[in-house]
């Protein structure tokens, strides 16, 4: 894993910031301070970010690439939290709590992320309401994703348990076809599935019309309108 930390902004951050109406609210005091303290990781699938047990100290924008919010068992079993995909930040939970980190931060594909340190972020809660609009809206939107993977995980079957965790992965709001670059072993621990059961699911939804499989380049090809009309008709 390579960091880089410089007096100059990393290279596209500008870019990637000005994708959110909080920073284009920013006065251009704050919004220099956010490039200024700003810094980038780039991670091999599997690298740590962060780990259980120690300070939460910067508030991750996935660039590019999947993070994977999880926590392991005392038998060595893990159980995914919560995927961050391109476009997402995460870790703001504990940031708000001031706790040491509860799960472990991977990189579940090969990933570009930028890390806003928490002095940034808390002189952004106190001072911008946009901001906090934005944290109560992916704090909302995450309680949402939760709640539904908890009720997959105890109430419905194993296609629906693989069709949620896809959402997750995709963007839910977006109504196109999505590649997802995910190995399926990996799409397993989010969902709490066999890898064999998730394929059996794949299977079923190549021939529904909602997945196609580029086997080649290992790539799920998502309809996603047609997959949240599938779950929507088991709510």
């Amino acid at each position: 894993m390579t960091t880089r930390e410089t007096q100059q902004p990393p290279e596209n951050l500008l870019q990637f910031l000005e994708r959110f109406s909080w920073y284009r609210a920013l006065p251009a005091e704050l919004q220099t301070l956010v490039l200024r303290s700003t810094t980038e990781k780039t991670a091999a699938a599997g690298d740590y970010l962060a780990r259980a047990g120690e300070p939460c100290l910067h508030w991750y924008g996935v660039e590019r690439g999947f993070l994977q919010m999880y926590v392991v068992g005392s038998d060595g079993s893990e159980t995914t939290l919560l995927c961050l995909r391109e476009g997402q930040w995460g870790g703001d939970g504990s940031l708000l709590k001031k706790e040491l980190r509860r799960y472990d931060l991977r990189a579940l594909t090969p990933a570009h992320i930028f890390m806003v340190p928490v002095d940034t972020f808390q002189t952004l809660r106190g001072s911008s309401i946009e901001f906090n609009q934005y944290l109560c809206d992916i704090l909302n939107e995450r309680m949402g994703t939760f709640v539904s993977m908890l009720a997959a995980s105890r109430l419905l079957g194993p296609e629906m348990r693989v069709a949620r965790g896809l959402l997750m992965l995709a963007n839910d709001r977006a109504g196109d076809a999505q590649e997802i670059l995910i190995p399926q072993q990996e799409l397993a621990l989010i969902c709490g599935l066999s890898r064999q059961r998730v394929n059996m699911a794949i299977s079923d939804f190549r021939r529904a019309g909602f997945v196609r499989t580029e086997l080649h380049k290992g790539i799920l090809v998502v309809d996603v309108a047609q997959l949240r009309a599938y779950v929507m008709q088991a709510d």
